[in-house]
């Protein structure tokens, strides 16, 4: 049985050991982060693949030549040191890894194949190639928070397919969803690979190689704390400390992590809850509102405003989760859905375009105008405020969002066809 004062125990133990760590981060001035100050922590493309295909690449600005890739490539092919795959394919693999020759390899950021063909399943862009003089490839898909595309490491795995390896990088090393891999096996069409494992790894080996006192350095130094921070990882000596805590603790340690996310989700769906009645009442009889997907964190989820006289025509908002499109922050967008109104909505002009369907896009954001998250742990804060003396602040993100997505909707009620609108009241 649980007992609640020994759960009350662990969480002020926790706190402790994180508390301290933050002192000793602030103590070596860990807090300031490049990448923070610059709202570009989760920007896949602008940040991640930028960073990491200018560390990689042989003649990238670090001048270095290829001493970062080859620790890369030891970094990497130690993680196919598995073996409970096939072992035909596993010879195939390390033969490839063998002929890849760094002295004359280069590096592409965003490499496009071809127009997206899912019936061929080929196409797309990859987000990182790396190509030697003898064609062979490694294609890397990183994904921090934005959602699988159908038959995606599919359409990758199909590239150069005698001489290609596709490794999905994400945080914590996950495996891509199925619309994405369709029926390859993870370590034999492609291999899972992770930020807060093999990227640190490889950073850390990065940094012998760097002098000391140099813009260089530091600026892995930064990277790497970045990392840190968005896959909580904490320094080996406090981690060790939490671990020995947590395992002391194992049944309530269990109990806590079993019931945080079902805790978290219940304030995500509370606030789109609120959201859902106070826009029914800004909207008028004109619209109705449909709740979508749960508000799971690896999962979009979304409110749909649906115009009555054209069920067809829909305003969408995601996510509520803090997963999905644009690295998961909130936005609230018109909806190309194929049918009568796609040639009418194809004629507008885009904005912020994410894809076919989302072609006309907002994202919400805070009167400072950061993007609005509800996955960052300060919004998670100011979720949990609902009901309490201090909840302005609830009120205040309600009321922005609200706000926002209201002004949105009457926009394109301007701009769009007359009789779009036949029985909307003015």
């Amino acid at each position: 049985m649980i007992e609640k004062e020994k759960i009350k125990a662990l969480l002020r133990n926790t706190k402790r050991i994180v508390n301290h760590q933050n002192e000793m981060m602030i103590a070596k001035g860990e807090n300031f982060n490049l990448f923070s100050v610059l709202k570009m922590e989760t920007k896949e493309d602008s940040t991640h693949s930028a960073f990491l295909a200018e560390l990689l690449n042989p003649k990238g600005s670090h001048n270095l030549g290829n001493v970062f890739l080859s620790l890369f490539l030891k970094v990497i092919t130690h993680q196919e040191n598995i073996e409970n795959y096939n072992k035909n394919r596993k010879e195939e693999i390390k033969k490839s890894k063998e002929d890849f020759n760094i002295e004359r390899a280069f590096v592409t950021r965003e490499f496009y194949i071809s127009e997206v063909n899912l019936k061929e399943e080929t196409g797309g862009r990859i987000d990182v190639l790396l190509k030697d003089k003898s064609e062979n490839t490694i294609s890397i898909e990183n994904k921090i928070n934005a959602p699988d595309q159908l038959k995606q490491v599919k359409r990758y795995y199909n590239y150069n397919k005698a001489k290609n390896t596709v490794y999905y990088l994400t945080l914590l090393g996950k495996n891509p969803k199925k619309i994405s891999r369709l029926n390859l096996i993870e370590n034999v069409g492609f291999y899972n690979i992770s930020y807060k494992k093999h990227i640190i790894e490889w950073l850390e080996l990065c940094l012998k190689e760097v002098p000391n006192f140099s813009g260089l350095r530091e600026s892995i130094n930064q990277y790497i704390l970045l990392i840190k921070k968005l896959t909580n990882t904490m320094d080996d000596k406090y981690q060790a400390e939490l671990l020995d805590l947590m395992m002391s603790n194992i049944e309530e340690s269990k109990f806590i992590a079993t019931n945080y996310d079902n805790a978290v989700m219940k304030l995500k769906d509370n606030f789109r809850k609120d959201l859902t009645v106070k826009l029914e009442s800004g909207l008028g009889e004109s619209y109705f509102l449909d709740i979508g997907g749960p508000t799971k964190s690896n999962k979009i989820s979304q409110l749909w405003i649906h115009l009555k006289s054209n069920p067809d025509f829909i305003f969408g908002i995601e996510s509520f989760s803090g997963f999905g499109h644009k690295e998961g922050n909130m936005f609230v967008g018109l909806i190309s859905k194929p049918g009568k109104l796609s040639e009418t909505l194809m004629n507008l002009p885009e904005e912020n375009k994410i894809s076919d369907w989302w072609r006309q896009v907002r994202v919400l954001k805070t009167e400072d105008l950061n993007p609005i998250n509800l996955a960052h742990s300060y919004t998670i804060k100011i979720l949990n405020n609902k009901g309490k003396e201090n909840q302005s602040s609830y009120k205040k993100l309600l009321n922005t969002c609200y706000e926002q997505i209201i002004g949105f909707i009457r926009d394109y009620e301007k701009v769009l066809p007359k009789e779009l609108f036949v029985n909307i009241e003015k």
